[in-house]
Order: structure tokens, then C-alpha cells, then sequence
């Protein structure tokens, strides 16, 4: 059972999230130009597609909760509903993770580097 709020969270993110997501998607995700993360997304290239599709993942996740709620989708078919999106939202929110992990060390890496007599 979902409280009132998260019905109005995972709706937000449904209405919101899912086309601006998509739409990125489609157009291509360009970086942030003049923000604090422009020199994260400048030395590791796939860190925005792979954030459209975790954004993505959180949006089905969004979708199928709702779609449980209100009798949308089958409730003897939650568990295999919850593995399908749930597996592909946690990888993909490990190898976000790990990009920017990966963006902080390279940027870390080039300071140290420029600034190393």
C-alpha cells in the first residue's frame, strides 16, 4: 500500500521525469556548460547517457508501482515485475556510481598533475 505521498512522488516522476528523460535521450544528452559538474562531464564522456538511463529505470520503477497501486497490473505477477525492474535499476545505479567515481579521480588526477612542479 502506498501512502499519499509517494503516489504523488512516483506520479511527479512519471509526469515529469519520464519526458524529459526521453527527450534527452533522443536528442542527445549534452554536458552542463558553466556548472560545477561541466569538468566531470568533460572528462568522462558516458557519464550523461548513463544518467538519462538510470533516470530512465527510476521512471519504469515509478510506472510499475503505480501501475501495482492501482490495479493496472496483476498483482500475482509483482514479483517477477519487481526482479525485471529492479535488477536494471540497481546496475545501472552502480555503474553511474562508478563513472563519477571514476570523473572525480581523472579531474583529481589532471589538477595534481597541473599543478606538480
Amino acid at each position: 500500500m502506498l501512502s499519499p505521498i509517494e503516489v504523488a512522488l512516483y506520479f511527479a516522476a512519471i509526469m515529469i521525469l519520464l519526458p524529459i528523460t526521453i527527450w534527452s535521450l533522443s536528442t542527445g544528452s549534452k554536458a552542463p556548460e558553466k556548472t560545477w559538474a561541466s569538468k566531470y562531464y568533460a572528462v568522462e564522456r558516458r557519464l550523461g547517457i548513463t544518467g538519462n538511463l538510470f533516470l530512465l529505470a527510476v521512471c519504469v520503477e515509478a510506472l510499475s508501482k503505480l501501475g501495482l497501486y492501482f490495479g493496472m497490473i496483476d498483482p500475482n505477477r509483482s514479483g517477477s515485475l519487481e526482479d525485471l525492474t529492479g535488477e536494471p535499476f540497481a546496475t545501472l545505479m552502480a555503474v553511474y556510481l562508478a563513472l563519477w567515481a571514476r570523473a572525480l579521480w581523472k579531474t583529481h588526477r589532471k589538477t595534481r598533475k597541473s599543478t606538480d612542479p
